[in-house]
């Protein structure tokens, strides 16, 4: 992850907090699944992933499998490339 997507990884996951929303902040490496969104969250009862991007980066195809993975089991999985594009997702689920 390049420090631009950290930096924005940690200011979603303050908002997540400021907010008490209950979520987990998944760390790349050799622990995890292959392309699992950064931020899994839960919001009004729903199941929501986020994978995190900044400028012209896309999403990976081990991520798009995990994105189709996630809507087939009735979840919701976003990509914000910035931190206001996330705080409107997140205001949207939430009203």
């Amino acid at each position: 992850m390049t420090n631009s997507e950290s930096n924005l990884q940690q200011k979603c996951v303050a908002y997540l907090k400021k907010r008490k929303i209950y979520h987990v902040n998944v760390h790349g490496g050799g622990w995890g699944a292959k392309g699992t969104p950064d931020i899994l969250a839960c919001i009004n009862g729903d199941f929501v992933a986020f994978e995190l991007k900044v400028g012209s980066n896309k999403m990976q195809p081990d991520q798009i499998i995990h994105q189709r993975r996630i809507v087939r089991s009735g979840g919701k999985h976003y990509t914000p490339y910035m931190v206001k594009e996330f705080i409107e997702i997140i205001e949207g689920l939430i009203t």
